[in-house]
């Protein structure tokens, strides 16, 4: 059984495929944050006006509508302190700074590494 690490905060996993959305956020309840899933990014964005506050936000890049770079600009724009992984199978995606890029396909070491990297970056 693995050891649960105390909670680290609010985790927003933001993704319009399910099972990947589901995959990342059990890793990140491992890791100790309480995770809010949004499927788009207009739905992470409602979540953040009933008062959600991240500390960590895990965006797919390319979804319909607004983009995760775009998410990850008015996620931080509201939330300075937020930390911010943005997953894309374009490795080339240019990012704002302070963001860190996880390319797609991820093994599970890699989304937990990224996130020590980006809470790292945020603090």
């Amino acid at each position: 059984m693995a050891s649960i690490e105390p909670r680290r905060g609010v985790a927003l996993v933001v993704d319009d495929e399910p099972g990947v959305r589901m995959c990342t956020a059990d890793v990140l309840t491992d890791m100790g944050y309480e995770v809010v899933e949004a499927n788009s990014a207009e739905d992470a964005l409602r979540t953040l006006e009933q008062g959600v506050v991240p500390a960590l936000l895990v965006t797919d890049h390319l979804m319909p509508g607004m983009s995760g770079s775009e998410l990850a600009r008015e996620v931080r724009g509201r939330h300075p302190q937020a930390a911010v992984i943005v997953v894309s199978g374009y490795t080339s995606v240019e990012l704002d700074p302070g963001l860190v890029l996880l390319g797609k396909p991820f093994r599970l070491k890699d989304l937990r590494d990224c996130v020590e990297a980006a809470t790292a970056r945020s603090s």
